[in-house]
């Protein structure tokens, strides 16, 4: 099993770039069979670390003929520590996305303030979307409470810090193509 250690602490792969693939396909195809006949949506990616992924499915969507636009918005969450804290709005989506249906896709759901607040934010806006649906990477079992539905799961994990595709240890380790958890 591939081991690492960051910062003096120890992770182990969670989950390789075949199974991160595999998963990103079947993700693709459940949007494109959800959205078969309705309007182009937007694919709005969740900065910084929802980019990795973000792009792959993009790119996946487009291989099996999946046409959506693709946009970002940037969130923060300010904190002394990893735990997290107020969230704040740091760069909003370019598209109108009045009366369009969104696919809002993260790293990964901790404990669900983030896209709670993001939830809150879109769908109280002056010119609010038709449909919001949420697709997550990684989903921690143990979540705080949601004001949404994740429509596109990826894989569920246990507790435990994780880093690698897009998922950070101080701002360091996301070009890392596996997930390693801490242990």
């Amino acid at each position: 099993m591939a081991r690492l250690k960051i910062n003096n602490k120890k992770y182990c792969l969670l989950f390789g770039r075949n199974a991160i693939s595999n998963k990103i396909k079947q993700i693709a195809s459940k949007i494109k069979n959800d959205y078969e006949g309705k309007d182009t949506p937007i694919v709005i990616l969740v900065l910084t670390g929802g980019l990795y992924f973000g792009i792959d499915l993009s790119k996946e969507l487009g291989e099996i003929g999946f046409n959506h636009h693709l946009d970002t918005v940037g969130l923060k969450r300010y904190s002394a520590d990893e735990k997290g804290g107020a969230v704040e709005i740091l760069s909003k989506p370019h598209s109108k996305i009045s009366r369009r249906n969104l696919i809002i896709v993260e790293d990964i759901i901790d404990n669900g303030e983030t896209m709670n607040f993001l939830n809150d934010y879109l769908k109280n806006s002056d010119h609010p979307p038709r449909s919001i649906s949420y697709c997550s990477l990684l989903v921690r079992k143990k979540h705080g409470p949601l004001k949404f539905k994740i429509n596109y799961l990826g894989f569920e994990i246990e507790s435990g810090w994780v880093v690698g595709y897009g998922m950070d240890s101080g701002q360091l380790y996301r070009w890392l193509k596996d997930i390693y958890i801490e242990y």
